[in-house]
Parts: C-alpha cells; structure tokens; sequence
C-alpha cells in the first residue's frame, strides 16, 4: 500500500513493505519555500545617499511570501509590497530567519510608520499594521536607513497611486 500526501509542496509518503511499515517524509525543499530561482519585477530607488533594488510584491501570493525563508538581506536590498488600494495591510513575521525594518507608506509616497520586527518565535505570530491606511508596504534589511515617518520617497512616483 501506497499513500501520498502533499500538503503546500510537502510530501508525505507511507509505503507498507512486508510485515513492516516505513515512512519517508521528503520535503522536496520547496516546502512552501519561494521558488529562488523565480524572477521578480525590480526597480532601483535611491532613499537618503543610499541607492536600494527592491523587488516588487505586486500578487497577493508575491505578498504572502514576502521575504519568507530568506537566510540574509542585503543592506541596500528590499521588497515593496503593493497594493492595488490603501487600507489595512498587515504583515507577520511566520517562518523568518532575519529581522527587518518595515515603513508602511500611503499613496503619496509618505512614510506613515517604521516599525523593526523580529522573527516570529510564538504562536500564533502576531501581526502588525499602520495606524492609518497604507498604500504599500517596504521590508529593508535591519540596518540605518535613511528614512523615517513623514519623509517622501521621489523613486516610487512610477508606481500606481
């Protein structure tokens, strides 16, 4: 008897051999892990005196991946989430290997809020948000930045608003 199980690219296989039973489990180590090899959408921002490359989170599974499974971030590297609307946009912490710094920003490119976040160690992970709406969403490496609530960033004006 053979039974496969896949749960979010885990497989779990049960063979029955003889009188004996054995288990595999094989994370085909895509185990809800982001295809590395995937190509997102960049663009280049400059923010202070330093020129970042973020990739863009533009689908709602870009945006629930986030920078899930990353084992280090670049300081001038990122992601920006965007969303097609402002509004309450949470984010958690769930299977993250680094800190981050994480600015949520309105629709006119204006820093609301920075918030540095751990990785999640308890369950359930808690989320965090805005206090007002946000248009998107930028996750930056745990260094300095240059940016803070209230500043504006000139490099998102090709976004949509």
């Amino acid at each position: 008897m053979k039974l496969s199980v896949n749960m979010s690219h885990l497989s779990l296989v049960i063979a029955q051999i003889g009188g004996g039973t054995r288990v595999g489990l094989f994370f085909l180590f895509l185990l809800q892990t982001p295809d590395l090899g995937a190509q997102t959408e960049t663009i280049d921002v400059a923010i202070g005196n330093r020129d970042y490359r973020l990739e863009l989170a533009q689908t709602p599974e870009q945006r629930r991946l986030g920078l899930m499974y990353r084992q280090q971030l670049e300081p001038d590297r990122g992601m920006l989430l965007v969303y097609g609307e402002s509004g309450d946009h949470r984010i958690w912490m769930k299977n993250m290997s680094i800190p981050l710094r994480v600015y949520w920003i309105d629709s006119n490119f204006e820093v609301i809020i920075m918030r540095r976040l751990e990785p999640c160690a308890e369950h359930p992970c808690p989320s965090y948000s805005s206090p007002r709406p946000a248009r998107y969403v930028l996750e930056l490496s745990d260094d300095d930045h240059d940016l803070a609530a209230g500043d504006g960033i000139e490099g998102l004006s090709g976004l949509p608003r």
